[in-house]
Formats: C-alpha cells, structure tokens, sequence
C-alpha cells in the first residue's frame, strides 16, 4: 500500500471557484473544504503518494489562487482516510436532511429530519458542498414518491439514495468512474433503510431510450455541457432536470444553452456562489 500526501491551506473564499480546475489536473483521492471563517475557508486535500511532483503542482497552483499557511505532510496509507474523516461531524441540510458521516458509530437525525449516512470516501458527494445541498434541496420541493429518477454522474450516491429516501422508484445511478459506482455501492448499503438504487459504470448512452420523471446532474459546467442534448432526451414531457455545480456568473449562458436543447428554466436556487437550476422540456 502507497503512502497519502495531505495538502493544507487556507484558500480566501473567491478562490474557491478554481478549485474543479486545480483539483481537476491531478490525482485526487480526496478533498475536505471547511466553512468560510472571514475570507478564508480551510482545505485539505488527499493525493496519491505515488504521483511524484503532483504534491508541488498542487502548492504552486494554490500560492496562485492567494492560499495562505499551505503545508504538505506525508500520512500512512493505513492512517489518512480515518484522519480525513476525523474532522468530519454530521449536520443538517436543506428543511429534512441530517447529513451523518460516521455510520459505524451513527448519531440520530434530530426530530424531523431524515438521516443520509454519507461516509467521506473518494467520490465527489458527501454532501458537504454547496452544489450537492442546492440539489437536496431541490427534491425536497419536488414530489418524487414513485416517480423515476434518473442521477448523472452519481459519486458517492448521495443523491440517488436521496432520492430513494423520499420514495422515488426506479431510482437510476451512473457514473464513468467505476470507483465512484463501487464508493455509492457500498453507501447505499449503509443506510437505515434497504436502498435500492440501480447502480452502473458506464456512459448516459447505456441509458438507451428511456425516460425519467426527474433528471439530476450535479458537475461543474464544463462537463454537464456536452450532456444536455441527452438529459432533454432521457426527461419525460412531463418531468424535471435539475442542474447543479455552475456559479450564479454563468446564469445566462447555462439558461441560453438550455433553451437551444429544448430545456425551459422554472426555478433557481442559490448558496453563496453557486446556482442549481430546474428545468422543464419545451417542447413547443
């Protein structure tokens, strides 16, 4: 087993809109950003010991983007995701959800809320980020129970197994990422009640020609771009998409987009920066 290098800084929030490019360009196993205290926001971020010089890209991209204290410290392979999820303490999320990221050692949703065991893993989505929360958010407005729902490059599953929660059947999950569909496996599985997400690798193409009551893709702009064209095909006449992970500056050119695709903007949602948005087919 490799070693972990942990990479730690204190990035100033404006900054942290870089960080699907910066982070993009390397290897990854994990990534925690903690909440803004004044200007900053505290990360930490987890790359494969074996990936020589990534380490120093990393530091030299973030002094770019005005990090301040960035520090770099090698963690044993056995040791640094228990210390990543150490720092992790659960929390509520939009009206309903109580976000739990231990669920060997669980803590009960308060009255009212529905617990989402969501152990920090390699997979995007521990429903930390605001991006994933405007999404939450978005289902608990949307009546879903016993309507299709089909998630876009599914992480660490937190949305498909959300949806689930809520009563959605079928509930569809893909992601191009077999690690990703391996880390929302083993997420569903750890939950209170019997998850049944459908799980599968593979391209949005596998989906064939069937549609969904309700679409949900949370990605940065740049890569649910080139997917829009197929969300309006995979979204019944008579369902949603709701997009999320693009910030509130490309408003309109994500909504002029959408309406070149067939997609009508009904609702918008926002946390700090970020913007989700829920569509509808145009099919007039």
């Amino acid at each position: 087993m490799t070693d972990c290098v942990e990479v730690s800084c204190e990035l100033p929030v404006e900054a942290e809109e870089l960080l699907p490019e910066i982070l993009g360009q390397l290897t990854v196993l994990g990534a925690h950003l903690g909440d803004a205290v004044g200007t900053a926001v505290a990360l930490r971020v987890y790359i494969d010991g074996d990936r020589a010089g990534e380490p120093a890209r990393l530091q030299a991209a973030l002094a770019g983007a005005g990090a301040r204290r960035i520090e770099v410290r090698v963690l044993e392979s056995q040791d640094w995701l228990a210390g990543y999820r150490e720092s992790a303490r659960p929390f509520a999320a939009g009206r309903s959800w109580w976000i739990d990221p231990h669920p060997d050692a669980p803590t009960a949703a308060p009255i009212g809320r529905r617990r989402l065991a969501i152990e920090p893993r390699t997979a995007f989505g521990s429903g930390s980020h605001e991006s994933t929360r405007l999404v939450l958010a978005a289902l608990e407005a949307l009546s879903v129970r016993d309507k299709s729902v089909l998630d876009i490059g599914t992480g660490s599953g937190i949305l498909a197994i959300a949806a689930d929660r809520l009563g959605a059947r079928p509930v569809v999950a893909f992601d191009v990422d077999r690690e990703a569909i391996w880390v929302a496996r083993r997420t569903a599985i750890e939950q209170d009640w019997l998850a049944r997400p459908l799980l599968f690798a593979g391209p949005i193409a596998a989906v064939g020609r069937y549609e969904f009551d309700v679409v949900l893709c949370n990605m940065i702009t740049e890569h649910f771009r080139p997917l829009l064209p197929d969300i309006r095909r995979v979204l019944a006449p008579t369902g949603f998409a709701v997009l999320s992970g693009m910030l509130e500056t490309e408003l309109a050119d994500v909504s002029s987009v959408l309406r070149g695709v067939g997609l009508d903007v009904r609702d918008q949602r926002r946390s700090g920066e970020w913007l989700s948005l829920t569509a509808v087919r145009d099919d007039g």
